[in-house]
């Protein structure tokens, strides 16, 4: 060993092992980084799937008002919360480029007025709009108790003029907020199946989530065979100098002349004899 790191300082071999010890740090500090990544991504997904299992509360138990310190997403997605109150039928808003089932289409977002705020609600995924498709069957009047699913604020993506005509990218709370001059909850709820206002005309209710990776993207072994794959790499090149001065080492070992075995005491006397006559001129 200590032969290959005397060859390594060699001025044929310093240039590539300085440049394998480099990237072996890129390749262990990605393998660092995804280390961090799946304990994020086991992180969530435990979270997300204990949402999912928690008991239904109110509304107001989960979701801040805007304006107010807004929880973790990781701590409202998924959760289940029933509210009391009326649908406003008359501000109902649909949020384009959604795809359900394979399918896309608009969510049809209706706010739901309560005593303590406003609660936007996805009733539903539309694949045309009302006014190519005919009228919208409009939600249950009076006074009516549902339950849904919390989904956190989106960023907002619309102009002024695209919240005020009620054709929208995002469901953002805040700027709903400002649209409606009302108090309204920091997030949004998608109604489950079999609830008031969830029966319309071409009205698709929006499916539960997935909870074997309720937070997207790879899954958790995925994440884990990257790490793998990173020290891997680092290890690879750490060992590729090493492998050239073995290389280099075998080569010249095979490029050099054969060691002469010793004579016999009988090829030694032939040789003396061959030597002594060979020298006698000829006559």
């Amino acid at each position: 060993m200590r032969g290959y790191l005397h060859a390594l300082r060699d001025p044929r071999y310093a240039p590539l092992t300085a440049l394998m010890v480099l990237v072996a740090i890129v390749c262990i500090a990605a393998g660092t980084w995804q280390i961090l990544r799946f304990e994020g991504k086991v992180h969530d997904n435990d979270a997300l799937r204990a949402n999912a299992h928690r008991p239904t509360a109110p509304v107001t138990s989960v979701l801040p008002l805007v304006g107010r310190p807004a929880p973790a997403q990781d701590a409202v997605r998924y959760r289940t919360v029933t509210a009391t109150g009326h649908y406003d039928a008359g501000h109902t808003a649909y949020v384009r480029l959604r795809t359900i089932a394979g399918r896309d289409g608009a969510l049809e977002l209706t706010p739901f007025v309560t005593r303590a705020g406003v609660l936007l609600v996805v009733r539903g995924l539309r694949y045309s709009l009302p006014d190519t498709n005919g009228p919208l069957t409009p939600p249950p009047s009076g006074r009516i108790t549902i339950t849904a699913r919390v989904e956190p604020s989106e960023p907002n993506r619309d102009s002024t003029t695209a919240i005020t005509q009620g054709q929208l990218l995002s469901i953002n709370a805040p700027a709903q907020a400002a649209h409606l001059h009302a108090k309204v909850f920091d997030g949004y709820a998608e109604l489950l199946p079999g609830q008031p206002g969830s029966r319309g005309s071409q009205l698709i209710a929006v499916p539960a989530p997935s909870l074997s990776n309720p937070a997207g993207g790879a899954v958790e072994p995925q994440h884990f065979a990257y790490i793998v794959q990173w020290y891997l790499f680092a290890l690879l090149a750490l060992a590729a100098p090493f492998a050239m001065v073995r290389s280099d080492r075998n080569e010249l070992a095979a490029n050099e002349p054969a060691p002469q075995q010793p004579l016999s005491d009988e090829q030694r006397r032939a040789a003396k004899l061959a030597d002594r006559y060979g020298r006698i001129a000829p006559r």
